[in-house]
């Protein structure tokens, strides 16, 4: 890794209710991973959380909580999600999270639509 690769934090989340949720996790996870290797990005960490219908995680620690810890350490230069709706568990959540990440010089990225802070609600 050069002194130029952005380390990047990958964020899954699927809800554990579903039967399809492990799938859809690898889904996931392939769409950084090929995202993150197509934009020259070391992945340092990987957050998979199930959540349980929005009452939170079931079976992990909050990931954003982690996050949060890794950025105020600057362990990590970019977020990466599948889509916008992974970074929070629900709409507001998502975009608070965002902006707080954005404000620590970590640059959010969606996988699908790119950049994603300062889009409308």
């Amino acid at each position: 890794m050069n002194n130029n690769t952005k380390r990047a934090c990958l964020l899954y989340r699927t809800d554990s209710t579903l039967p399809q949720h492990e799938p859809e996790m690898n889904r996931q996870r392939a769409i950084c991973l090929a995202f993150a290797k197509q934009h020259g990005w070391y992945p340092v960490r990987e957050f998979g959380e199930e959540v349980d219908d929005g009452i939170g995680p079931e079976k992990t620690e909050d990931a954003l909580l982690e996050l949060r810890a890794y950025a105020e350490q600057k362990k990590f230069d970019v977020l990466l999600v599948p889509q916008f709706a992974c970074i929070g568990r629900v709409p507001v959540e998502s975009f608070y999270a965002a902006a707080f990440f954005e404000r620590m010089g970590i640059e959010v990225r969606d996988a699908i639509e790119g950049r994603i802070i300062n889009r409308p609600c």
